[in-house]
């Protein structure tokens, strides 16, 4: 089964692929994945960095993808990445198959926009006009990137995705917070050498914060 997603510039300006994430490796079968509450709960802990109570697995795992200070919905994340001749497509894959799709498009942003930062030197006087842009651009990377993961979080909210479904997608993908954390360990680097400002990551993992009404949008420019 494939599918087009929608284009995603990159800071070298080269166009958008077109390659289909339906049968990624992440993704191949439903076969052998674990969806028992209690044997899930060892494998995910080491990956999210917390104990999960057994009967609450699908809950700690939605709360890990969680951004307080964005309210996304699952259509929301889905519109933002399926393109409208795709949707039959999409529609057809089983939901742990959307969420490990949605998943390994944020952390194809996150492994993006943290090379993005990583490129950019920390012991100049200032930034040109390059530089600036590949911030920017790492700052987009990173916004969409978390949208996905809360339009997630909010799909099991919902009801749209059960705990069985989202615990077997996220081991199937093999999740780890490690990334989210390589991604802001850069963000601030290069934001402390230069006095740039960003808006601190909202994960409930990571931070506490309320909702902010001027969250970013998805941008898929």
């Amino acid at each position: 089964m494939t599918y087009e997603l929608d284009s995603t510039p990159t800071a070298d300006g080269s166009q958008a692929r077109d390659e289909s994430h339906a049968d990624h490796d992440h993704d191949e079968s439903d076969a052998g994945c674990t969806t028992e509450h209690s044997a899930a709960g060892s494998s995910l802990e080491e990956s999210l960095g917390v104990t999960i109570p057994d009967d609450h697995v699908g809950a700690f795992v939605a709360q890990a993808f969680e951004d307080v200070e964005r309210s996304t919905e699952w259509p929301e994340a889905v519109d933002a990445v399926v393109a409208d001749d795709a949707r039959d497509a999409w529609r057809s894959l089983s939901t742990r198959k959307q969420v490990v799709e949605l998943l390994t498009i944020a952390d194809e942003f996150d492994e993006q926009a943290t090379a993005l930062l990583e490129e950019i030197p920390l012991d100049r006087g200032g930034l040109d006009d390059d530089r600036r842009e590949r911030f920017e651009e790492a700052k987009r990377l990173r916004r969409n990137a978390d949208i996905l993961r809360d339009g997630i979080a909010a799909g099991y909210a919902e009801g749209r995705v059960s705990d069985d479904e989202l615990v077997a997608a996220v081991e199937a993908f093999e999740f780890d917070t490690a990334a989210i954390a390589e991604r802001e360990d850069a963000l601030d680097a290069v934001a402390n050498a230069y006095d740039l400002e960003f808006r601190p990551y909202g994960g409930t993992l990571m931070t506490e914060r309320e909702p902010d009404d001027d969250a970013e949008e998805f941008e898929a420019w």
